[in-house]
C-alpha cells in the first residue's frame, strides 16, 4: 500500500487564511470603534463640564489655577508609578516611558460608563507594548486595590465630618465594611494567592515568584503620594475663595480620595460624575461653605479632565520620542 504525498506547493484550505484575515480585520475596526468612543467620551464630558463649571473656574485665580493643575498631573505621574511597581512585582518590568503610556492613555476610557474600560484599554495598550494582557489587568487591579485601602485610611483619619451626622451614615457603613477587607487583601500572602487564582481561572501562567512587601510597598508609596498631590490641588482651589486653613489641607487629602474611590465604585457613571462631587461638598462645606463647596468640586472636575488629557498626550509623545530612539541607527 502506498501512501501519495502531498506536492510542494499544494495549497492548504484558504478558508483558515481568509479566517484569519476577517478576524484582523475585525480586531482592528472594533479598535477604531474604542478609541474612536472614548475620544467622543472625553470631547462630550468637556463640553458639558465647561457649561456647568465656566464661571466657577474663571473666579479662581490663574496662579491658584495652574498651581491645582500641576498638583494633580504630579498625582497622576505618582500614580503611573505605583502601577509600574505593580506590573513588576506580577513579573514584567517596563521602562517609565511605557508605562506612562499605557497608565495615562488608558485612564481616558474612565470618561466610558463603567468602571471597567480604563482596565480594558490598559491591557490592549499593554499588549501591544510586549505586556501580556493577564499581566497588565493584574497591575491595574493590585495598583487600585492597594490605592484604595490607602484612599480609605485617609478618608477615616481626614474626613471626620463625614462620620457626625446622619448624612455621613452610608458612607461611614461602606467605608467601615471596605475598609478591613482592603488591609488584608493587601497583605502579600493574601494577594498572591488571590493574584493565583486569577491566573487559574483565566488560563495563564502563575506568577513564578510570590507579591513582595517591597512591591506592595511601593505601590503603597506612591499612593500616598498621589492622593496628597491631589489632595493639595483641592486645597489650593478653595484656598483661592475661601480660608479652610491648615486643617483643611487633611480635609481635602481625605475627602478627594473618598471620592475618587466612591466615583471608582458607581461603575455606571462616566469618570464617577456626581458620586466625587457630592461627597466634597459635603467635606468643604463645612469649612468654606456651601456655595464655594459646589464651586470648587466642580471646577476640580474641569481641572482634573485637562490633567487627563495633558498627561495622556505627554506620556504618548514620551513613548514615541523613547521608540524613535531606539530605532534610530547605532553610530
Amino acid at each position: 500500500m502506498t501512501t501519495t504525498k502531498p506536492e510542494v506547493g499544494t495549497r492548504t484550505d484558504p478558508t483558515v487564511g481568509t479566517g484569519r484575515s476577517w478576524r484582523r480585520i475585525g480586531l482592528n475596526a472594533a479598535r477604531i470603534v474604542f478609541t474612536t468612543a472614548v475620544l467622543a467620551a472625553v470631547v462630550y464630558s468637556t463640553a458639558t463640564q465647561w457649561h456647568d463649571v465656566k464661571d466657577h473656574l474663571l473666579a479662581i485665580p490663574w496662579q491658584s489655577a495652574v498651581l491645582s493643575l500641576v498638583m494633580v498631573l504630579v498625582g497622576l505621574a505618582a500614580s503611573t508609578m505605583g502601577w509600574r511597581a505593580a506590573l513588576t512585582d506580577v513579573g514584567h518590568k517596563v521602562a517609565v516611558p511605557t508605562a506612562s503610556q499605557i497608565y495615562l492613555v488608558g485612564l481616558l476610557a474612565k470618561y466610558l460608563p463603567g468602571s471597567l474600560w480604563a482596565f480594558v484599554l490598559q491591557m490592549e495598550l499593554g499588549r501591544r507594548a510586549g505586556v501580556p494582557r493577564s499581566r497588565s489587568f493584574l497591575a491595574s487591579l493590585v495598583s487600585t486595590g492597594i490605592s484604595t485601602a490607602i484612599a480609605l485610611l485617609l478618608g477615616v483619619f481626614g474626613v471626620g465630618v463625614l462620620f457626625d451626622d446622619a448624612v455621613g451614615t452610608p458612607i461611614r457603613v461602606v467605608v467601615l465594611v471596605l475598609l478591613p477587607i482592603s488591609l488584608v487583601c493587601a497583605y502579600p500572602k493574601v494577594l498572591t494567592w488571590l493574584v493565583q487564582l486569577f491566573l487559574r481561572l483565566v488560563r495563564r501562567a502563575p506568577l513564578t515568584t510570590p507579591i513582595t512587601w517591597r512591591g506592595v510597598g511601593s505601590v503603597a508609596g506612591w499612593s500616598v503620594v498621589a492622593w496628597v498631590a491631589m489632595g493639595i490641588h483641592l486645597w489650593l482651589l478653595a484656598n483661592s475663595q475661601a480660608a479652610p486653613g491648615v486643617s483643611g489641607v487633611f480635609v481635602c487629602i481625605g475627602a478627594f480620595a473618598l471620592g475618587m474611590t466612591a466615583g471608582m465604585f458607581a461603575f455606571l457613571a462616566p469618570s464617577g460624575l456626581g458620586f466625587r462631587e457630592a461627597i466634597l461638598v459635603a467635606a468643604l462645606m463645612p469649612y468654606v461653605g456651601a456655595g464655594v463647596a459646589l464651586s470648587m468640586a466642580l471646577a476640580s472636575r474641569m481641572i482634573f479632565t485637562i490633567a487627563d488629557l495633558l498627561a495622556a498626550g505627554g506620556a504618548a509623545l514620551l513613548a514615541l520620542r523613547a521608540r524613535r530612539t531606539e530605532a534610530a541607527p547605532q553610530s
